[in-house]
Formats: structure tokens, sequence, C-alpha cells
């Protein structure tokens, strides 16, 4: 048999019946234009946060990681621990943990070559993102590749689609980015292996599988998109497509068995903290009825995204009941979504080619099937709603709106029809105005404070928000007395506080820094007030135990109760360096030298160079009558650069 006769054969046996002629020059000049075009329009819409500062959530993966600060030397701890455990030292309490190693990884390495750079990150998170554009464009081309006009309208309304500012604009939620790219590139090789019966090919699809869900665990949807595309798309017979998907189903049981072995989510129980798990408490039917609420916003969101925020926590969405209209109408419109794209499934394969009904079809199926996984019904994910949560799915819905609007204008699928002016004037528009509002909402993102001050009138009705604006201008001059604006802000930040405990009354985070801005104010009373609010609702607050004991000491001269919180204080961390050198003062203003003498012997077996220590003990050994011993003690806090 010849080679030519060979490759038909093999190309036969993969199942496929499309023509798939070798492309002209000319036509391949046009597609290596189409991905430039989206490669430098991802670059010129998100080009203005290069400038931006870490924002939100890149704390828990840069800043605050304990193990991403590591560099390189972190990385065995990134890849076997879960994803919180480098800024909580453990799992919160999220249903089977969160385990993203690769994404975490990249964070760690850029750490190690360039620190703390928000820049490179920033540049970083374009690149990536038009990376993926560019292999959108490439991946449905390749599943249509006589329709490139398609593809690229496609690809064109997916870049410039504001809902992906956050992924974009938050280093964090690179894992977004990252785990679309990798699952557009396992379908783009699966496709190849389809036309080309090359193992290689199969192989690297498998291997970028792989590589999605070590980024984040949404690739796991794409057991079900997998075998729809195959279904729809190609002509293999049914029993080849249930073939050709199980070794992805494989790959993901090794990944859960894997993040099984690694991460310890036996002890993790359900949050009863609303922060945490916005649907505690309440009925599973009044659940299942707020959560097709927010479906409900997330299409519309998706149709008109505006306004945006980085947070919809508890209570800007309220509990509906079942038979609340805003949970009714979002039902039936999911089912529906559901009956068509089941319905034109079926039909797929009687038809003798593809048309835009099917690719509306598909569109719906995908959005369906990577938008469950985020939608709090099968398992709790830490927050309500999300815009990130939207970047996998938001393909789906580009691809159903691409396919309606080429049906409502009437424009053939074939590569050689072009746009009519008004379909072209329409598209022209949506690509301005998602430009504009994309350009506008990066601005937001620049840091904390002005993401915070923009989102708190967005969404005033979550505690959450309120919480993080006033937590940010706290943080921002707790520890600096000469900024100008500090007593402002501290106002400003107690406002946030009370609002936040408005909407949420058990939010004991707001309530201890409440005691933080009192304590600021020299308010004893006040501070000792809300800090005995913290220990109703969390007894053993560390925190606030070691905040009372300053107060009462420093505020009140209650040297009985400062030592009283202080020892609670150390007693539920003896590793605490703040209360435990809080409480070696109060016991020598008690004149009890001795518990004094063997408290600041704790703080100098954790930080031994420390000279006010040092000086410290030899004060109190003078005061006890050893002149040798407090000779000794301040020679060596002068060797350390403090002391007498």
């Amino acid at each position: 048999m010849s080679k030519k006769k060979k490759k038909k054969a093999e190309q036969a046996a993969a199942g496929t019946t499309e023509k798939r002629a070798p492309a002209a020059k000319g036509i391949k000049k046009s597609y290596r234009n189409y991905s430039i075009a989206l490669a430098l329009l991802a670059f010129l819409l998100y080009g203005n946060t290069l400038t931006n500062e870490y924002a939100f959530d890149d704390s828990v993966v840069i800043t605050e990681n304990q193990f991403t600060k590591k560099g390189f030397a972190g990385i065995p701890d990134l890849v076997s621990k879960d994803l919180f455990a480098g800024i909580y030292g453990q799992s919160l309490e999220l249903t089977g943990g969160r385990y993203r190693p690769l994404t975490l990884v990249t964070h760690a390495i850029e750490y190690q070559l360039f620190g703390e750079n928000p820049g490179v990150s920033h540049f970083i998170n374009v690149l990536l993102y038009a990376l993926c554009a560019v292999v959108l464009f490439m991946t449905l081309r390749k599943i249509f590749p006589e329709w490139p006009l398609f593809a690229f309208i496609v690809s064109l309304v997916f870049t410039v689609h504001p809902i992906h500012t956050e992924v974009v604009a938050n280093i964090k939620s690179r894992d977004e980015i990252l785990c679309f790219l990798f699952l557009m590139l396992s379908l783009y090789y699966l496709f190849s292996y389809i036309g080309s019966a090359s193992k290689k090919h199969f192989t690297l699809s498998c291997v970028f599988y792989f590589l999605s869900l070590f980024s984040k665990e949404n690739g796991i949807t794409f057991l079900a998109v997998i075998p729809a595309a195959l279904f729809i798309f190609t002509r293999i017979e049914i029993r080849r497509v249930f073939l050709l998907t199980a070794p992805y189903a494989g790959i993901a049981v090794l990944y859960l068995a894997i993040r099984a072995g690694l991460l310890d989510t036996s002890r993790i129980k359900e949050s009863t903290d609303l922060m945490e798990n916005p649907f505690f408490g309440i009925s599973f039917p009044e659940k299942l009825a707020t959560a097709f609420r927010i479906m409900g916003l997330y299409l519309l969101l998706l149709i008109f995204p505006h306004p945006l925020s980085c947070d919809y926590s508890y209570n800007q969405i309220p509990i509906v009941n079942p038979g609340d209209p805003h949970a009714l109408v979002p039902l039936l419109v999911y089912a529906g979504l559901g009956v068509f794209s089941v319905f034109r499934l079926a039909r797929a394969r009687k038809a003798e080619q593809t048309g835009l009904m099917q690719l509306i079809a598909f569109g719906t199926l995908f959005y369906l099937a990577t938008l469950s996984i985020v939608t709090n019904i099968f398992f709790n994910i830490g927050a309500p709603m999300g815009e990130r949560f939207l970047f996998l799915p938001s393909l789906g819905f580009c691809i159903a709106l691409t396919a309606l609007f080429f049906l409502g204008f009437r424009t053939r699928l074939h590569s050689e029809v072009k746009l009519q002016g008004s379909f072209a004037l329409l598209l022209g528009l949506i690509v301005l105005l998602s430009a504009y509002k994309t350009i506008t909402r990066n601005r937001d993102w620049k840091d904390n404070l002005t993401l915070f001050a923009k989102d708190v009138q967005t969404v005033p009705n979550s505690a959450k928000i309120h919480y993080y604006y006033g937590n940010t201008m706290l943080t921002s001059v707790l520890n600096d007395k000469t900024k100008p604006e500090r007593n402002k802000f501290l106002l400003d930040a107690k406002t946030e506080f009370r609002k936040a405990i408005a909407i949420y009354p058990q939010f004991h985070w707001s309530w201890y820094n409440l005691g933080l801005i009192y304590n600021e104010f020299g308010q004893a009373d006040s501070a000792i007030y809300v800090l005995n609010k913290v220990l109703e609702l969390q007894p053993q607050h560390i925190n606030t135990q070691g905040l009372l004991g300053s107060v009462y000491g420093k505020l009140k001269n209650d040297l009985p109760k400062a030592i009283f919180h202080l020892q609670k204080a150390v007693q539920y961390n003896p590793n605490d360096l703040g209360a435990l050198e809080n409480l070696g003062i109060a016991y020598a203003m008690n004149k009890n030298y001795p518990e004094a003498v063997a408290t600041m012997e704790k703080v100098l077996r954790i930080k031994p160079d420390n000279p006010q220590t040092w000086s410290n003990l030899g004060s109190l050994y003078g005061n006890m009558g050893d002149s040798l011993k407090a000779k000794e003690y301040f020679a060596r806090a002068r060797q350390l650069g403090g002391g007498k």
C-alpha cells in the first residue's frame, strides 16, 4: 500500500468524513493576520493593567503566600499542599479543598526571578490571555476548517468580552487562563488526531488535558464537552466517541487520586460562616432557587456586562424561595436551554452537515457543562457568584451568540462569504463598546483601595466589600502615624465596618477591626465593648485576646485583666511574639518578676536577635537585684544595636 493510500485509510479509521484540503498560500496568510490581530487586540485591551499593583486575591497566591515567597524552594510545598496552605497554614472549609499546583508554580518562579514585581506578573497574564485568543482561533479553525470567518468572529467576541476583566487584571486568576489555554490545546490536538490518526497528536491532547486539571479543577467539565464535540462535528461512530473520551476520564481520575493522596480533605467540614459558605443554614430548595437566581444573573452579565464587581457575597444576592420569579424565570430558561441542546444533539447525526442550529446547541451545551461546577449546587465553592467563574463558560456563550448572528443576518458559514454591512456594523459596535468597558474597568483594578472604593458603590449590600474597603484603609495607616490622611482613613474605615456589621451582625472580623480603631483613638471602653462582641462570636479568637490585653494594660492600667487576656492569647498560640512581649511587660509592671523573666526568655527562644527583649530582661534582672545578669543582657542588647 502506498503512503498516500495508507494515510487515507488511517483517516477513515478515525471516522472523519470531512475534506481537509491544504489551504492556499493567501488563505494561510489571512489566518496568520487574523491571529496577529487577535493578539494585538488583547494587548490593546489589557495594556493598561501593566502599571497596576497587586490587588484582591493576589495576596492568597503571591504577596502573603509563604511558599510562593520562597521561590524555587517553595515549589515542593506548592505541589503537595492545598492552595490556601501557603497563606492560612491549612485548607479552608471548602468542599474537596483546592489543588492548583501548576499555576502556583508559575508564581513561585516569577518571585524567584523578579521578587514582588506586579508589572511582570500583569504582563505575563496579558501575554497568556493573548495566547488564549490565538489558540482559540486555531482550535476553532481545526474544528471548523471550512468556516474561518465564524471561527474568527467567535474568537473576537470572546477576546473583547468585558466579563474577562477580573481574570486578566487579577493576577491570581491566572489559574482560569491556564486552564482555558490547556483545554483549547487539548481540543486542538484531539481534532488534529481525528484528521490525521497521528498518535502523537492524541498524546499531546491528553498531556494538555492533564495540565489543565493541574491549573484548575474546572477542566473536569470537559468530560462532557469532548464527547459532545466529537459527536456533533465528526462522523465517527458512537462507540468510538466513548473510546476516545475514556482516556480523558482516566486522566481526571488520576488527578483526583493525586489530590486525594496529597490533600488532607477528610477533616474539612462544612463552614458555618456565611462569609465562606453563603448557603449555610438554609434548605436545599432555597439553595437551589438562589443558585438559579445567580445563574440568571450570569446570563444577564454575559449579555450586558455592566456594572462589574469583584465581590457578590452576603447579602448582595438575598436567599429566595422556589416560588420567587427571580428563581423561576432562570429555571425555565435554563431548562429550555438544556432541552434544546440535548434535542439538537440527538438530531446532529441525522443532518447531512453541521449547521447553525447545531452550533447554537453546542455552544449552549458547552456553557451549561462548564458552568455546572461553579453553581454551588453540587458543592460549596466559597462564593455565591464571581465573574471569574464565567471565563470558561463564556466561550459557549460566544459560540452560540455568533451562530445566532449568522442566523439572524442570514450569513452563510462558508469561508468565501463576507459579512454584510449591517452585520459588520453590529459587530464593530460590540467591539467598541466592549473595549471601552474593558479598558475603563481595568483602571478599577489599579490597587485594593481603588477597586474597593469603586465596587462598594456597585454592590452596597455586600458585607465583605465594606469590610475589604475598610480593612484596606485601616491597614494602610495602622502603623504609620505620620500620614496626613490617617484620621480620615480611620474614621472612614470605621464607617465601612459599621456597614458590614449592619448587613451581617456576626461578622467578627469587622467587630475586631473596630476594636483596632478604637484602640488607635485611645477609646478604651468602646474598644473593650466591640472586642467582647468578637469573643461572643469566636471565644478563642487569638488576636482579640491579645488586643484586649493591650487595651486593659496600656489604656485602662488594669493589669490583672491585661494578664488574663494575654495569657489566653499565648495559650491559643504559644509563638505569638506580640502577646508574649506584652505579657512579659504586664508581669513586670505587676512586679511579678520571675514570670516576667520566664516570659521574656520565651520571646528570645523564638527571636534571639531582638535587642529590645534583651534590654527588657536587663531591666528585669536589675529590678531583681542581679546586677551581673543585668549587665550581661544590656551588653548583648548593645551588640544587637539597641538597649542601654
